[in-house]
């Protein structure tokens, strides 16, 4: 369940009333790398829903897995996602609750980052359309207001995939590991548009998918900006009405 109804009291000038409304649930998920035996890796806030794809960009984005061979098998049971992966585990689990707006999301971005091969060009109007086609899809935003959406489009801007969270990361990790069931990777002639700012962990997820040209209504951050020139990515921020800014590789969007 992604949505829940609860009581409120609505306060509107003198005016004091109770109430109902709806809000998006939050909730734990445990992710648990099973080999021999199996050990936290760890607990993400997160909307409840495709927790599999969720877990596979998660384990992707921070270099547990390379593609959909390195898994055996998923387990869920309630809260909890086992994992089964057929490689030994290189990286440490994570020592903190990953919360829903993040501290360091992809953590092997720091230390590499990978150049996209990319030739794919998109009309202006194309991009001019996503932010409307994010919208109206958004079904658990339009009840509550309160998730984040990441989308991912054709370059005739044809909707493919498109995820809400709480948490913006967990829903650009849902569509990368809808990627990789579907063994889409690299998604080198695919557009990312996602529901707010550009930041760090959000291009970092972005360029280790492959993915040449990401969007977002709001602003990038300057590491966003870096990370997005050295990888080859064209970067767009302030995606709203007929108007938008170009911080990267540029040559992709054709006028």
């Amino acid at each position: 369940m992604q949505v829940r109804r609860i009581k409120l009291t609505r306060i509107k000038e003198k005016e004091e009333y109770n109430d109902e409304d709806f809000v998006a649930v939050e909730e734990p998920l445990q992710i648990r790398i099973c080999n021999k035996s199996c050990d936290t890796f760890a607990v993400i806030m997160r909307t409840p829903g495709n927790d599999k794809e969720l877990s596979l960009g998660f384990l992707y984005s921070e270099g547990v897995i390379d593609s959909i061979e390195d898994v055996k098998n998923i387990d869920q049971r309630g809260n909890t996602i086992d994992v089964w992966i057929s490689k030994p585990l290189k990286v440490k689990t994570r020592d903190l609750i990953v919360n829903s707006s993040c501290g360091v999301c992809g953590r092997a971005f720091l230390y590499t980052i990978d150049i996209i091969k990319s030739e794919t060009k998109v009309k202006k109007e194309v991009i001019f359309s996503l932010p409307e086609k994010l919208k109206e899809r958004q079904n658990v935003f339009n009840i509550t207001g309160g998730l984040h959406a990441s989308a991912l489009f054709t370059i005739d801007g044809e909707l493919i995939y498109l995820y809400e969270d709480v948490g913006r990361h967990n829903a650009v990790d849902k569509i990368i590991g809808r990627l990789i069931l579907e063994k889409k990777l690299p998604a080198s002639s695919y557009i990312m548009q996602v529901s707010g700012r550009l930041g760090y962990e959000i291009v970092s997820k972005g360029i280790k998918a492959g993915i040449p040209i990401i969007c977002g209504i709001s602003a990038p951050t300057s590491l966003a900006i870096e990370m997005a020139e050295e990888a080859g990515v064209t970067l767009i921020g302030f995606l709203r009405g007929r108007s938008f800014n170009i911080y990267t590789h540029r040559e992709r969007i054709v006028f």
